[in-house]
């Protein structure tokens, strides 16, 4: 029988090896190794703005990140000539804090659908809300006041962080 010092060392062992969701998760990376490679633009914005860094992943978050297509309308629609500080808060309005699985978006947010954003939360201002509706065919759309963007694909849903692809940027 193993006594009381050696079994404490055994589990310090064994939980010291498990990856902590910090140590796991690379917001930058999840989408750039997204098999479709439709997320490069979204990933390097990412990074250079240090939105990255600024993910609590301790945290639930749902994410709705950006397709190269999105960036592309994006630009002609006057994003890339906005300052770091606009493009960073319209990254803010991409993301709900609160972990929302797939199902929640296509079951509940039939009954829930209108969602603060962590851009409402910084404003205070409802125009920064985020508007999830499902359509008869499953289909998931998310808005705001100006723009709607289709979900594209469900990039990680990996509880407390869930990244959904979409189809616009939801400029505010």
């Amino acid at each position: 029988m193993l006594n009381p010092p050696i079994i404490i060392i055994i589990i310090l062992s064994l939980l010291s090896s498990l990856p902590s969701p910090s140590s796991s998760f690379n917001l930058t990376q999840f989408p750039a190794d997204d098999p479709s490679h439709f997320y490069t633009v979204a990933s390097s914005e990412c990074h250079s703005l240090g939105f990255d860094t600024e993910i609590d992943t301790h945290s639930p978050v749902t994410l709705f990140v950006l397709d190269d297509a999105a960036f592309a309308n994006a630009a002609s629609a006057g994003y890339k000539e906005l300052p770091v500080a606009n493009k960073y808060f319209i990254w803010q309005c991409h993301m709900i804090s609160g972990f929302f699985t797939t199902s929640f978006l296509t079951q509940n947010a039939k009954v829930w659908h209108s969602q603060s954003t962590v851009g409402t939360e910084i404003i205070g201002d409802n125009k920064f809300m985020l508007n999830i509706i499902v359509f008869p065919n499953g289909s998931v759309e998310v808005s705001n006041t100006v723009v709607r963007a289709i979900v594209t694909r469900n990039i990680i849903n990996e509880n407390p962080i869930a990244i959904y692809g979409v189809s616009e940027v939801l400029l505010p």
